[in-house]
C-alpha cells in the first residue's frame, strides 16, 4: 500500500491524503499558525512612538560613560470602580401622589486571570535586559550606593525593589524589580512615594558629574468606565470598556481622580512631576539653563497601544432603574420609605488570557526599550 493511492471516507467526506512532504508542510503550517494565535504580535510601530535626540554641544563627549538608574517600574491596573446615581422626587397631583426613588449604581470591575507574581517575572526580566544591553554597549552602571553621596539626595530615603505597591496610584499595582534600590524624598502615611514639583534629573546628573541619568517606566491600563446617570430615564448606569493597553502617561494624584480612576486627563497643568509618570525610555545628562539638559535621549508614545483578544470580554454594563410608587391621599402626611433605593456593584471580573498578558506587555516593553538604547547609543558615538 503506498502513500496518497487510495481515497477514505473521512467523517462523511471524501479525504485523500497528501504525499509526505506536502503532509509535513501542511503540519508545520498548522503549527505556526498555531503558534502565532498563541503569542500575538505586541510590536509597537515606530508611527506610536516619538523619538527625541538632543545633544547640545556635543554633550556626549563631557558625560562618563556611566549610567544611574534613577527609576525602573511597571504601574500594573488591577481594579478600577465609577458610580452615578439620580435623586428622588415627589410628584404631587388631584387625587394621588407619586414617588419615585433615587437611583445609585456602583461598579468595581477587578482583574483575574494575572497577579503580581506575573507582573514582578515582566518587570524583572526587562531589568535585566536592561542592563544587559547597556553593560554590552560598554556603559558601567553607576550604584545607589554612589548616588546617595551627593549633596542633593541627602535626607532622601532609600527603597528596595522587589515589592509590590498598590499606593502609588489608584488601582494600580506598582512593580519595581528585584534587586534594584532606588531613592525617594520621603514615603507619606498612605504609603505613597513623595517626589518633587519639578523633574531634578538635569541637577542630579550635573552633581554626578554629567553622567546619563536614566528613568524607565511602563504603564499597562486594562478599562475605562464610563458613568451616567439620567433623569430623564429616571436611571444611572455604568460601563466598563475592557481595553488592554500601554498608555502613554497617568496622572497618580487622587485630588484630579475622575469619575473612573483612569479618568486622568484633568488638571496636567497644575501637576508636579511627582504626580504624573510617562511610559518612557529616558537618558539625560547636564545642567543648562533653566533646568533643562544638554542631552535628552527619549523615547515615548504618542498614543496608547491596545493589544487584542487578550480579555474574555469587551463590555460590561451596569443599570440601576428608579422604582415608581403611587399612593392615595389622605388627611394626614405619609412618610414613604422607598426599598431598593440603592443598589451596588462592586465585584466583577475581567478575565484574561495569562499567556496573552505576559506576552504583550513584555512585547511592548522589549520594543520600547530596544528603540530607546538603540536611539541612546547611536547619540553617544562620535
Amino acid at each position: 500500500m503506498f502513500w496518497g493511492i487510495f481515497t477514505y471516507v473521512c467523517f462523511g467526506h471524501l479525504y485523500t491524503p497528501l504525499p509526505k512532504t506536502e503532509h509535513m508542510k501542511s503540519l508545520t503550517l498548522i503549527f505556526l499558525l498555531l503558534f502565532i494565535d498563541a503569542f500575538p504580535g505586541t510590536t509597537i510601530n515606530d508611527k506610536d512612538l516619538k523619538v527625541t535626540s538632543y545633544n547640545k554641544k556635543k554633550q556626549h563627549q563631557k558625560a562618563p560613560k556611566k549610567v544611574f538608574i534613577r527609576s525602573f517600574k511597571g504601574l500594573f491596573e488591577v481594579f478600577e470602580e465609577a458610580s452615578a446615581r439620580t435623586s428622588g422626587s415627589k410628584n404631587d397631583r388631584a387625587n394621588r401622589t407619586t414617588f419615585t426613588s433615587g437611583t445609585y449604581t456602583k461598579m468595581g470591575v477587578q482583574i483575574s486571570g494575572v497577579d503580581v507574581d506575573d507582573f514582578q517575572k515582566i518587570i524583572d526580566e526587562a531589568y535585566q535586559s536592561f542592563l544587559n544591553q547597556l553593560t554590552s554597549e560598554g556603559f558601567e552602571i553607576l550604584s545607589v550606593d554612589e548616588a546617595e553621596k551627593i549633596d542633593y539626595f541627602q535626607g532622601w530615603t532609600r527603597v528596595s525593589g522587589g515589592a509590590s505597591s498598590d499606593d502609588q496610584a489608584t488601582g494600580f499595582v506598582m512593580i519595581t524589580p528585584k534587586g534594584f534600590d532606588y531613592l525617594v524624598k520621603g514615603i507619606a502615611k498612605s504609603g505613597r512615594e513623595k517626589g518633587t514639583f519639578l523633574d531634578m534629573a538635569p541637577k542630579i546628573s550635573k552633581e554626578l558629574g554629567d553622567v546619563y541619568v536614566a528613568d524607565v517606566n511602563f504603564i499597562f491600563p486594562f478599562v475605562d468606565l464610563d458613568a451616567d446617570a439620567s433623569m430623564w430615564t429616571n436611571s444611572s448606569s455604568v460601563k466598563a470598556n475592557i481595553g488592554y493597553r500601554i498608555e502613554p502617561i497617568i496622572n497618580t494624584s487622587d485630588a484630579n481622580q475622575q469619575t473612573s480612576l483612569t479618568g486622568f486627563v484633568k488638571g496636567f497643568g497644575s501637576m508636579g512631576a511627582s504626580e504624573t509618570i510617562n511610559s518612557q525610555v529616558r537618558f539625560i545628562s547636564g545642567n543648562d539653563i533653566g533646568n533643562n539638559p544638554f542631552f535628552d535621549a527619549k523615547v515615548e508614545l504618542k498614543k496608547a497601544v491596545y493589544f487584542e483578544d487578550v480579555f474574555k470580554d469587551k463590555k460590561i454594563k451596569e443599570v440601576t432603574q428608579a422604582q415608581s410608587d403611587m399612593f392615595s391621599k389622605t388627611g394626614y402626611s405619609t412618610l414613604v420609605m422607598v426599598s431598593g433605593e440603592q443598589k451596588t456593584v462592586a465585584s466583577h471580573f475581567a478575565e484574561c488570557d495569562q499567556q496573552k498578558y505576559v506576552s504583550a506587555a513584555s512585547g511592548a516593553i522589549r520594543d520600547m526599550m530596544d528603540t530607546g538604547i538603540s536611539n541612546f547609543v547611536s547619540m553617544t558615538q562620535d
